[in-house]
């Protein structure tokens, strides 16, 4: 009983969790990815350049 609900999880639940998240990250706005950056450590250089905005624009993103 307890594979067969082990089974199920791996073929069932975790593909679809993928699936939600892949669709939320191909989806994101220009602001949540901001400050998805800038949480993991990037300058606000860097999120402008990967952005195509201004260092000012990309702080502003990341801070909304």
């Amino acid at each position: 009983m307890f594979s067969l609900l082990l089974a199920a999880i791996f073929k069932v639940a975790l593909p679809f969790i993928f699936i939600v998240a892949l669709i939320d990250a191909l989806t994101m706005t220009r602001t949540k990815r901001a400050r998805v950056m800038r949480r993991s450590g990037s300058t606000y250089k860097s999120i402008g350049e990967r952005l195509a905005v201004s260092p000012t624009t990309a702080r502003r993103y990341a801070l909304a």
